[in-house]
């Protein structure tokens, strides 16, 4: 089983698994017209490539990664919001999110032209109590 987490800008925009890809493609997207910018400029956590071997999924494996992403995130980092996103065919992913309290972000997508169908899956967000400072 593996899951990541990382700190992006709150934009909708799907990941590369290289920083600076990211970078250069926020700034083509700007620079056309075509970012979005909408929630804020600074970066949030992000739980990305949640993954559990078919052989053992059931076991709640998947719910013990969301929450130990959650607790560093939270706790540890002391952010208020946990985003992601989901292809929204994937039912069991889907219920894992929701059951944990994920939700659809609304109005908001990452959409430049050259996204193709990567722009039609679902970004969700987790808003907690705010933390101590």
């Amino acid at each position: 089983a593996t899951v990541e987490l990382r700190l992006q800008p709150p934009d909708a925009k799907i990941p590369f698994s290289t920083p600076w890809l990211d970078d250069v493609e926020r700034k083509i997207a700007r620079r056309l017209g075509m970012a979005t910018d909408a929630l804020s400029p600074v970066p949030q956590p992000y739980l990305s490539n949640l993954a559990v071997a078919e052989s053992f999924r059931g076991r709640g494996i998947g719910g013990a990664l969301v929450r130990l992403v959650e607790k560093v995130a939270i706790d540890v980092w002391n952010y208020d919001r946990l985003y992601l996103h989901v292809d929204d065919t994937n039912d069991a992913a889907v219920d894992l999110y929701r059951k944990y309290g994920f939700n659809v972000v609304r109005g908001v997508r990452w959409s430049p032209i050259w996204a193709g169908d990567s722009a039609k899956i679902a970004y969700f967000v987790k808003t907690y109590p705010a933390t101590k400072a």
